[in-house]
């Protein structure tokens, strides 16, 4: 009968080799949290809202104090309807009611 722990060495070095066989053909290419996609030039999944703030606000500096008014309210008109758009889409997210579920009524004598 083989010893246990041969068997185990002899698992553990296959193991060992298959690993080292599955990284050079994925080219070690491997990201190191093993689900990072690489970015074409290191950029950010989600776009830098930063200008467009920045140009918001020299916009509203800059104009007179009726428009600056003007631009608040189409501001704040666009915000709700973000926040109605957002609303809406929780609300379907969100599990309905439960189905009723049918009573008898049992008569105790």
């Amino acid at each position: 009968m083989s010893d246990p722990l041969d068997a185990m060495r002899q698992a553990e070095r296959l193991v060992r080799e298959a690993t080292e066989r599955a990284e050079q053909a994925a080219g070690a290419s491997v990201p190191p949290s093993g689900f990072d996609v690489p970015r074409e030039g290191g950029a950010p999944p989600f776009p830098d809202l930063s200008s467009l703030t920045s140009l918001i606000e020299l916009a509203r500096h800059s104009l007179p104090p009726d428009l600056q008014r003007q631009l608040q309210q189409a501001l704040r008109e666009l915000l709700i309807a973000l926040r109605a758009v957002l609303d809406y889409s929780i609300d379907r997210l969100e599990p309905g009611a439960p189905d009723s579920v049918p009573v008898e009524d049992i008569p105790i004598s």
